[in-house]
Parts: structure tokens; C-alpha cells; sequence
């Protein structure tokens, strides 16, 4: 009964004795009774240190041999057996239908063995169909290839001579462009002269101009300037 638990998810006597609404003493009581029935000692899963778990189906009969043994006159022992034993019926129908379905499956897999052997058979010539095809394919782009460098190749062969005239013709242009930024450069430098030249024969202009004009007015000055009265010895008899 225990292996049948292996995939199941089991209750701690503490939570089983809560969903029951006994006592964890008197969940262990049932259990007792229970493994004295079914004969069956290891009738429920055990942790390592020797504590029950209890399983959903577990859970159920325990509730069905509660409420049996409070409504009848039957001893704890006797609703015991009346469950678990309908109970042990079903486990033991539920392993016959699980044993014949395996000897129905292994006799299944018996005839279809050569079904299998077929199959595998098919699949072989396929897989080395396929390899042949990728193989002539692989042969195929190979040969597609060679013959792609070959023409790159003789496409490189006839623009060379081209290629020469290109670059020769960038080369004019270039040299043309750089003479051409040579004499912009030596015409701002003429320009650049000539303006200096320039302001310096204004500033010259200015100069003589202000010079000229500083000199007719000193002159003019000179000219407002009234002269000196002349003086005789003999007028101061008369002051």
C-alpha cells in the first residue's frame, strides 16, 4: 500500500488529525487498528524518523471508519474491516486492470516490433538519399564558385588599363585644384599688399593735408597780430 503513495502528496499526522477533527493520539490509534486489519504494517508511508503520513484516499477511509464506527454498533475493529477491506478490494482490482493493461502493452510492442524495424529501415534510405543530394548540391555550388571567380577575375583583367586612365585623370585634377588654390593664395596676397600700400598713401594725404592747413593758420595768426606802438624818448616829458 505504501509504493502506491509515491507520486501522491501526503498529510503530517498533525494536519490529518486536524481535517478529521481527532486528536493526533487518536489518529494513531485508527492507524494502528487499520495496519492490525489489513495485516499490513508498512500500510502507510513513513517519514525517515518512523512518522505516518497520510495520503488524500487515506484521509477519506479514515473519515468513512470515523463516521461508521460512531453510527453503528460495530467495534473499532469491525467498521475497520467493513472499510478497509472494501477498500483493499478496489486496491487489488485497480493492480489487476493495471497489470493487464501492461501485458495488453507489452504484447502490443511485441507486434509492432517488426513495424518498428520497417520504419527504421525507411528512415536509413531516406537519411542516405538526403546525404546524396547534399553531397551532388555541395559539388554543384563548388563548380558555380570556380566558375564566379574566373569571371570576377577577367573583369578585374579588362579594367585595369581603365583604372590607370582614372587615376591618371584625378591626379590632373588634383594638381589642376592645387594650382588653382595657389594662385587664389598669391592673389590675396597681392590684394592684400596693395590694400596696405593703399593706406599708407591716405594716411600720407592726411598728414600733408593737416600739415598745410596747421601752416595757413599760423600764418593768418601772424597776420591778426597787431604791431607795437613806436615809443619817442621825449614822451615821457608829457605822461
Amino acid at each position: 500500500m505504501a509504493s502506491d503513495h509515491n507520486f501522491e502528496e501526503l498529510e503530517a499526522p498533525a494536519k490529518t488529525a486536524e481535517e478529521l477533527h481527532i486528536s493526533v493520539a487518536t489518529l494513531r490509534k485508527y492507524s494502528l487498528i487499520v495496519e492490525k486489519v489489513t495485516g499490513n504494517k508498512d500500510y502507510y508511508e513513513r517519514t525517515k524518523q518512523k512518522a505516518r503520513l497520510y495520503s488524500a484516499k487515506d484521509i477519506e477511509d479514515l473519515k468513512a471508519f470515523k463516521a461508521l464506527s460512531k453510527k453503528s454498533d460495530l467495534t473499532l475493529q469491525e467498521a475497520a474491516r467493513q472499510v478497509f477491506a472494501i477498500s483493499d478490494k478496489k486496491t487489488e482490482e485497480a493492480k489487476k486492470s493495471a497489470k493487464l493493461q501492461k501485458e495488453v502493452a507489452t504484447n502490443t510492442a511485441t507486434v509492432d516490433a517488426d513495424q518498428v524495424v520497417k520504419l527504421l529501415t525507411m528512415l536509413q534510405n531516406t537519411i542516405a538519399s538526403q546525404n546524396k543530394a547534399i553531397e551532388d548540391l555541395q559539388k554543384q555550388v563548388a563548380r558555380v564558385e570556380a566558375q564566379n571567380k574566373k569571371l570576377i577575375d577577367s573583369s578585374h583583367q579588362l579594367a585595369e588599363p581603365e583604372s590607370e586612365d582614372s587615376k591618371e585623370k584625378v591626379q590632373t585634377n588634383e594638381e589642376q585644384e592645387a594650382a588653382t588654390e595657389i594662385t587664389e593664395e598669391q592673389k590675396s596676397e597681392q590684394e592684400a599688399h596693395e590694400e596696405i600700400l593703399r593706406k599708407a598713401r591716405e594716411n600720407e594725404e592726411k598728414r600733408r593735408k593737416q600739415k598745410v592747413e596747421e601752416n595757413i593758420h599760423r600764418t593768418l595768426a601772424q597776420m591778426q597780430i597787431r604791431p607795437k606802438k613806436k615809443h619817442h624818448w621825449w614822451d615821457r616829458f608829457f605822461k
